[in-house]
């Protein structure tokens, strides 16, 4: 089967989430993908787990280490990789079955370079909640540069030939990549589109990371079995297009906000600062791309 999509998927230490978000790749109804798991640095157990899966498509990249989030390892796979379209997966996220599919329809029917999705979230103990402020806020362009700020790699797909127009992920940065190369394609003249359509389930860090060892098992493993189900997917899509954005939600999401902005904030000046010393990654002649 000729392979239409190269995903990558970088870990390092998540061997209790990363089987279930490798689940959800492989659950896909476009089928046409390799998936290329790049460890960086990442310990025994994570590397057991990637190895036990035996799935031809699924491809393990052990690497030492790399500085900050492994962007030089990302790349050093993406140098390699041949497919038309590159897709982004994390280890502790889910894909809905359609998230590929979506993309290669949007890419191909659009003549887009890229596509961006909608993301939901999981908060603790058990609650899906497809209201997270960054793509529910409707503040004109602060709304917008929200959006733009949340939007990581695992909610976006893009034609191979992006790279030879504004080169490969930054890895002189610590952290926020994905967001640097989303927002690099999206302000070039590459055509690219938002599409306020749920495909990704996340389960962002501030939230879980510290709850993981008081659960018995992984919220993952039940919200595997919940984005495979047609009918909890039409559900939660619903809930994102209908609204139900009342108070008490407009409070959590206010609340969400202050701590996301204490938490970034010295990270997202760090992030700004590193950008300007060093310059981003230049184009590529396409035979080198």
């Amino acid at each position: 089967m000729q392979t239409l999509v190269d995903v990558v998927l970088a870990t390092h230490a998540r061997p209790h989430t990363i089987g279930y978000a490798i689940a959800s790749v492989l659950a896909q109804t476009e089928a046409r993908f390799t998936l290329h798991v790049v460890g960086d640095g990442c310990d025994d157990a994570t590397a057991a787990v990637v190895t036990a899966v035996g799935d031809p498509r699924v491809r393990f990249h052990r690497f030492a280490k790399a500085p900050g989030f492994g962007y030089a390892n990302r790349n050093a796979v993406l140098e390699r990789v041949r497919s038309p379209f590159v897709a982004y997966m994390t280890d502790d996220d889910l894909w809905f079955p359609d998230h590929l599919q979506s993309a290669l329809g949007a890419l191909e029917g659009r003549g887009l370079d890229l596509v961006a999705f909608r993301s939901g979230q999981v908060r603790h103990p058990d609650e899906p909640d497809p209201h997270f402020f960054a793509f529910d806020w409707r503040l004109g362009p602060f709304s917008t540069f929200l959006r733009h700020w949340f939007m990581g790699a695992v909610g976006s797909v893009h034609r191979r030939s992006v790279f030879s127009a504004v080169g490969y992920w930054n890895d002189a940065l610590v952290r926020f990549g994905d967001r640097e190369f989303y927002n690099r394609v999206r302000v070039s003249a590459l055509r690219s589109a938002y599409l306020d359509h749920v495909t990704v389930l996340r389960f962002y860090a501030q939230h879980w990371d510290r709850l993981y060892a008081r659960e018995a098992e992984p919220p993952q493993k039940r919200y595997l079995a919940r984005v495979l189900d047609p009918a909890w997917t039409s559900s939660f899509r619903a809930r994102a297009r209908t609204g139900g954005r009342g108070l008490a939600v407009r409070r959590r999401q206010a609340a969400d906000f202050s701590a996301f902005a204490l938490r970034s904030g010295p990270k997202f000046l760090r992030f700004g600062w590193q950008r300007r010393r060093w310059p981003v990654p230049q184009p590529r002649p396409a035979s080198e791309a």
